[in-house]
């Protein structure tokens, strides 16, 4: 299922890490000779400079690469043995960016290459920065031309895939663990399982749905156009399911943000409030159920991350709610 790499030629900057964040990434010169080799002789020209990134969650390595003729490529890869759930989204990504429409500001994709149980991964490089809370409107002016997928497709769709985050606050409950969280938490436990199950409904849509708006997965260019980057979870769903994440993550990046505003934004105008908090319900519910066990060994900085967004969307229901 591989398929020829041909040429790229912009640059791209990705996510950078969270505070407080370990890196695991490897990098460009740790893949084997022979693998760099198959990716040069698929490109048609010497790799010059490569420039590993650090940003994300996956073990494998994320480098922009300069060619000897002056293109740029961003290519992922990760060994199989090391990683193999990385390996697959890869490949899962590779497909979906390859059958998105063209409509959709996403880098397109180079090809892929398999070879001695890695997998590299290669798309446009785009020259950009990541959003900041003073972007806020333009990317979700940006969010709000996500196509509706009016064809059959072959992508999940999104009420299934948040079928399981659903129900994560009634598996807490049943465990204990919800005893041993922050007091309002158990305080507000009967909304909290209530609101976060009405979730898959609240999903339901016809929509080109990223699944992992943050501003890490997000690039501004020089003529402020929004790229979006990262696509293994790509569904089809509620069209402004990006848009609620996306406000999610600034006040991530920012607590004091207000983010309650923005929901005037026309990609968000006219959603049910009852929506949103199961959004924020059913999200913090998955990820504060995640916290109860340890990281995979391969992603230490997993549960760092997990943790900042169950504490957003709980300080935004909290607000929400008083």
């Amino acid at each position: 299922m591989t398929d020829p790499l041909l040429g790229g030629h912009v640059r791209v900057r990705v996510g950078l890490p969270r505070k407080g964040m370990i890196m695991a990434r490897t990098t460009w010169a740790e893949a084997p000779h022979t693998l760099r080799r198959a990716v040069e002789d698929a490109l048609g020209a010497e790799v010059t400079e490569a420039v590993s990134q650090t940003g994300g969650f996956s073990s494998g390595s994320a480098d922009r690469l300069v060619l000897a003729d002056g293109r740029r490529v961003f290519a992922k890869s990760v060994e199989r043995a090391r990683n193999v759930g990385t390996y697959e989204l890869h490949r899962r990504e590779a497909a979906i960016v390859r059958d998105l429409p063209t409509s959709v500001s996403a880098p397109r994709l180079v090809g892929t290459l398999e070879q001695d149980d890695w997998i590299v991964v290669a798309y446009e490089d785009i020259d950009g920065r990541q959003p900041g809370v003073d972007d806020t409107t333009l990317v979700l002016d940006a969010l709000g031309t996500l196509p509706c997928i009016e064809t059959p497709s072959q992508l999940p769709r999104l009420s299934d895939e948040l079928t399981s985050d659903a129900a994560s606050w009634n598996r807490l409950t049943t465990s204990g663990a919800v005893t041993e969280l922050d007091p309002w938490v158990g305080a507000h436990i009967d909304r909290l399982r209530h609101v976060a199950a009405q979730l898959p409904r609240a999903a339901e849509g016809d929509h080109l749905v990223h699944l992992d708006c943050r501003a890490d997965n997000l690039l501004i260019d020089e003529k402020s156009r929004v790229w979006l980057v990262d696509w293994p979870w790509a569904s089809v769903g509620a069209s402004w399911f990006d848009s609620v994440t996306y406000l999610l993550d600034v006040l991530v990046n920012d607590g004091d943000a207000d983010v309650e505003k923005h929901l005037d934004h026309p990609s968000l105008r006219g959603v049910p409030a009852e929506a949103v908090d199961a959004v924020l319900a059913g999200l913090a519910g998955s990820w504060v159920e995640q916290l109860q066990v340890p990281a995979p060994e391969d992603m230490p900085n997993l549960r760092d991350f997990q943790r900042q967004e169950a504490d957003a969307a709980l300080l935004w229901l909290r607000r929400r709610w008083a």
